[in-house]
C-alpha cells in the first residue's frame, strides 16, 4: 500500500470527544505558578488526511482451521489487500475494500484445493476506541522487532548493549516499555526506560546444586521442581524469555523428538547440528514452557516449548542478592538515569524506528509514522505550604523539606505521659542514661514534656530475657510507654517486641537500635524519635492549614506478606484539624473478604468519629491505594457501591458527600521542565490534569516530591466517584482536591519531607506492612486511636 502525499497529522480521538467536553472543564484546576512541561510521550501521525481503520470479517470456504493456513492463504493476495493484521477472524486495514463483501479465491498448496475466501466489511474502528489502539500497539510492535530487540516479558531489551556485573555474575539489559494510548490530547505513543536483569546462573547451576544435597535431602527433585516452575528464564538460543510451567524429569537431552521433516534425534545432536552448541553429556531433565502467542507474532496458540537447562538463565534477582546492600547500592546506580540523558534515550528509540528501513516501512505501509518531538504540557505548580506547630508556623521550603526545622518545632498538640520505662543492655548502661538525657531535653525543646523514665538495665541481650522482662515492667509498673535500646541485628527482638505490646500487653513502644544510640550529637534523630513518640500517645508534630471542615479524610491500603498472608488497613481521620486518627487492619484471603472487611472498617470508622464529635461527618474523601489496574472496574462497581450502602444505614435519608480517589504511584509516565537547556525535574506542587490525562476519567497527575538524583514518578490520581458537591458549602473544584491532596502529602509523620500519596494512604500502607511482617495478626483494639505503627 503507497503512502499518499500530504502533511503529517496528529491523531484526534472522536468517539470519546464527548466525554472529553464533559470533563474537560470539570476536571481542570486552575491557580498556583504557571509552568510548561515536556513528558515521555511522543505523537502518532499520519500522511493521509482520510486516514481510518476498517475491521472485516473473514470467512474461509472449506473451512480453515489453523491460523498459519488462513494467513497463508490471504497472502497471496497482498498486492490487492495492502497492509493488513489478521486474528483469524477479523481483519483490519487502513485501506477501504470494495466492493463491501469481496470474494477471492487461493489454492491450498499441498493439494491444490481452491479455497473462496470472503472479507466482509463490518466498521470503521474509531480513533481511540479499544480496538484501535490495540491495533497500533501491534504495528508499534512490529516496528520495535525490526530494530533487533530483544521481547523480554512485554518489554524490548538491547542485549548488545548488555552490561555485565562479573562480581555478582549478573548482567543489566537495557530497554524500554512502550505503549500506545489514547489521551486527552490524541493518541500518544508513550516510551520508558527499562532495565532488565538476567543472571548468569543457569537452570542446569541450579539443577546440580540440589542434586548435589541428594544424600541429605530425599526430596531434592521435589525442591528443583517448586523453585524452577513459575520462574522466568532467558533461553540463550533466541533471546527470548519464557515462564516454565513444568518439569519432564524421565525426558532429558538424552532422548530424542521427531523434527519438523519426520526424522528423529535426541536434543544434544539437535543442538549441535542446528545452532553449534555442544551441551554437557550431563543428564538435565527438559522444561516445559506454554507459550503463548498471540496473532501480532503469528504461530498457534499455546503451542509447549521443550527448554534445556543449560541454555536457560534465571532472570531478576533472588532475596538473598537483595539483602546484599552493596549489590543493591551499585543497581541503584547503574539505574538512575538524569532527565536530559533519559529524554536523550527517548528520543534515540525514536530515530532508531524512524531511519531503521525495515522498521519505518512497517509503519509508512499503513501511512503512519511518529513525531520526534516531546509532547509539551500546560502546567501549574501550587503554592508552597506551611506547616503549623504550637503558636509557631513554619514553611515547608522550596524543596519540601523541614527536616532542618525539627528541633525547635513546638509540636502541635503533644500527649501526656505519666509513666515511662526504658530497657536496654546493663553492658550500656551509662549510654541508655545519656541517650534518655539527651532524649529529654530535645523532646522539651519541642514543648513535649516527658518527665524522667524508669530505667530497667537487662543482664543480656537475648530475646527471652527481653520478653521476660517486658513481662514484668507491665505488670509491677503499668507503664504508658515503653522505649527498648536492641542490638543491632533487630530482626528477631523487634518482632518479638512488637508482638508483645501490640498484640498481648498494649502498650505504645519505640525500639532504638545500640548503633543509632551512639550518634550522641544526632539532634534531628533525637527530634524524630520524640515526634514518634508523640505520635504513638495521641500527640500531632504539625498540621497543614485544610478549611474544608466536618470532613472524614480516609486511607486505604494493602500487604501482601509472606506464605499468602494478605492485609488491608484502614486509617480515617477524627478532627477538624486531621491530626488525630482511627486504624484498623484485617487479613484477607478473597476479593470479596476484602471487599468485606473494607465496608466494616468504614463503619467501625464512623462509629469512632461519631462518638468523638457527637455527630458523623458531612462529607467523606476516600483515597484507595493497593491497586492493580485490571481491579479498576471491580473498585468502581462493586466497592463504591458498598461505601454507597454502607452510607446509608448511617445517614439514611440525609445526604452525605462522597469522594473516592484511586492512587496510582507505579506509572510509568515522566514529566521534565526546561531549565537553560537542561532537564530537571519539576518542582513540589506540580499538578498536570490535561493533554497526557485519560478522557475518560476525573484524573490528574501530582508530582510531590523534590527528586534531585533521578526521575521523578508522578502520582496518578482517578476520582472515580464525586458527590461532594451536593453537601459542602463550598464549591469543591478540581483546584481544591487538587490542593487538598497536595496538602496532605505533608502529613506522614515518620517523615520530614512530602511522600507520594496522601499522610493516611502512607499510614495505611506503613500499618498493612507492620502487621504483615512483624504482628502477624491485627494488633489489640486498645491502640486503634494510636499511631501504634509508626
Amino acid at each position: 500500500m503507497t503512502s499518499q502525499c500530504g502533511p503529517q497529522q496528529e491523531f484526534r480521538p472522536q468517539s470519546v470527544e464527548r466525554v472529553t467536553e464533559q470533563l474537560g472543564s470539570l476536571k481542570t484546576g486552575s491557580g498556583g505558578q504557571p509552568i510548561q512541561l515536556v513528558t515521555n510521550h511522543f505523537q502518532i501521525l499520519t500522511t493521509n488526511p482520510d486516514w481510518s481503520l476498517y475491521q472485516y470479517k473473514v470467512d474461509f470456504n472449506p473451512l480453515q482451521n489453523r491460523i498459519n493456513n488462513q494467513r497463508g492463504l490471504l497472502s497471496a493476495h497482498n498486492d490487492l489487500l495492502g497492509a493488513y493484521i489478521f486474528d483469524g477472524t477479523l481483519l483490519f486495514s487502513s485501506k477501504k475494500y470494495k466492493p463491501d463483501t469481496l470474494e477471492l479465491t487461493s489454492k491450498q498448496k499441498y493439494d491444490n484445493t481452491v479455497v473462496i475466501i470472503t472479507i466482509t466489511f463490518i466498521s470503521i474502528i474509531e480513533k481511540g476506541d479499544y480496538e484501535f489502539i490495540q491495533i497500533l500497539n501491534s504495528l508499534l510492535h512490529r516496528s520495535l522487532v525490526n530494530l533487533n530487540l530483544t521481547l523480554v516479558g512485554r518489554k524490548f531489551c538491547d542485549a548488545e548493549a548488555k552490561i555485565s556485573i562479573p562480581k555478582y555474575k549478573l548482567q543489566l539489559w537495557p530497554g524500554f516499555e512502550t505503549s500506545i494510548g489514547n489521551h486527552d490530547g490524541g493518541v500518544f505513543l508513550k516510551t520508558e526506560i527499562y532495565t532488565k536483569y538476567i543472571r548468569e546462573e543457569t537452570v542446569l547451576d541450579f539443577f546440580k546444586e540440589c542434586k548435589e544435597n541428594e544424600g541429605k535431602n530425599s526430596h531434592w527433585m521435589v525442591q528443583f521442581k517448586m523453585s524452577v516452575i513459575g520462574s522466568e528464564v532467558l533461553n540463550r538460543c533466541d533471546n527470548q524469555t519464557y515462564i516454565i510451567n513444568d518439569v519432564v524429569e524421565d525426558y532429558n537431552t538424552k532422548s530424542t523428538f521427531c523434527k519438523e521433516d519426520g526424522y528423529s534425534t535426541s536434543y544434544i545432536d539437535y543442538y549441535k547440528q542446528k545452532y553449534g552448541i555442544n551441551l554437557s553429556s550431563y543428564c538435565q531433565p527438559i522444561l516445559i514452557s506454554q507459550k503463548n502467542e498471540s496473532f501480532i507474532n503469528g504461530g498457534d496458540n499455546s503451542e509447549p516449548v521443550y527448554l534445556v537447562p543449560e541454555l536457560c538463565s534465571f532472570t531478576g534477582i533472588t532475596d538473598a542478592m537483595k539483602k546484599n546492600h552493596y549489590l543493591v547500592a551499585d543497581l541503584e546506580t547503574q539505574r538512575r538515569v538524569h532527565p536530559s540523558e533519559r529524554i536523550g534515550r527517548y528520543k534515540n528509540l525514536i530515530n532508531r524506528i524512524l531511519t531503521t528501513p525495515k522498521s519505518a516501512e512497517s509503519l509508512k505501509q499503513w501511512n503512519l509514522t511518529l513525531s520526534n518531538k516531546l509532547v509539551t504540557i500546560p502546567c501549574h505548580v501550587l503554592p508552597q505550604q506551611s506547616l503549623q506547630g504550637k503558636n509557631y508556623q513554619f514553611p515547608a521550603g522550596n524543596e519540601a523539606n523541614w527536616t532542618v526545622h525539627l528541633c525547635k518545632l513546638p509540636m502541635f498538640t503533644c500527649a501526656e505521659i505519666q509513666r515511662w520505662v526504658v530497657l536496654g543492655p546493663e553492658e550500656n548502661g551509662a549510654e541508655v542514661r545519656q541517650f534518655t538525657n539527651t532524649l529529654l531535653q530535645v523532646a522539651k525543646g519541642m514543648s513535649f514534656n516527658l518527665p524522667q523514665p524508669e530505667i530497667v538495665d537487662l543482664k543480656d541481650t537475648s530475646a527471652s530475657t527481653y520478653s521476660t522482662t517486658l513481662d514484668q515492667v507491665i505488670n509491677q509498673m503499668d507503664p504508658s510507654f515503653i522505649l527498648c535500646v536492641i542490638p543491632n541485628s533487630p530482626s528477631e527482638h523487634y518482632n518479638l517486641i512488637k508482638r508483645q505490646l501490640c498484640l498481648n500487653r498494649p502498650v505504645p513502644s519505640q525500639i532504638v537500635l545500640l548503633k543509632q544510640m551512639k550518634n550522641k550529637n544526632d539532634m534531628i534523630m533525637y527530634a524524630k524519635i520524640s515526634i514518634k513518640m508523640n505520635c504513638k500517645l495521641g500527640g500531632a508534630p504539625w498540621r497543614v492549614v485544610i478549611p474544608e471542615k466536618s470532613m472524614m479524610i480516609v486511607g486505604f491500603d494493602v500487604c501482601h506478606g509472606k506464605r499468602n498472608k494478605s492485609y488491608g488497613a484502614l486509617i480515617a481521620t477524627m478532627n477538624d484539624t486531621y491530626t488525630s486518627y482511627f486504624s484498623c487492619v484485617q487479613k484477607y484471603e478473597s476479593r470479596q473478604e476484602l471487599l468485606n472487611n473494607f465496608a466494616m472498617n468504614i463503619a467501625k470508622a464512623l462509629n469512632k468519629y461519631k462518638s468523638k464529635n457527637n455527630t458523623l461527618p458531612n462529607s467523606i474523601i476516600i483515597y484507595r491505594d493497593g491497586m492493580e489496574d485490571d481491579q479498576l472496574s471491580y473498585v468502581h462497581q462493586i466497592e463504591v457501591d458498598m461505601l454507597k450502602k454502607t452510607c446509608k444505614e448511617f445517614y439514611r435519608e440525609k445526604k452525605v458527600g462522597l469522594a473516592f480517589v484511586i492512587v496510582k504511584i507505579s506509572n510509568n509516565t515522566k514529566f521534565f521542565c526546561n531549565n537553560h537547556n537542561t532537564y530537571q525535574n519539576p518542582p513540589p506542587g506540580t499538578v498536570i490534569d490535561n493533554t497526557v490525562t485519560d478522557p475518560t476519567m476525573y484524573d490528574f497527575y501530582l508530582i510531590s516530591q523534590n527528586i534531585t538524583n533521578n526521575a521523578a514518578t508522578p502520582t496518578h490520581y482517578n476520582v472515580i466517584w464525586d458527590t461532594l458537591n451536593e453537601t459542602t458549602a463550598s464549591n469543591f473544584t478540581p483546584t481544591i482536591v487538587q490542593k487538598l491532596t497536595y496538602k496532605l502529602t505533608h502529613m506522614s509523620y515518620n517523615y520530614s519531607n512530602t511522600q507520594m500519596v496522601p499522610g493516611p494512604c502512607q499510614m495505611a500502607r506503613k500499618l498493612a506492612t507492620f502487621t504483615a511482617e512483624s504482628l502477624g495478626g491485627p494488633a489489640n483494639p486498645h491502640l486503634e486511636d494510636l499511631l501504634y505503627f509508626m
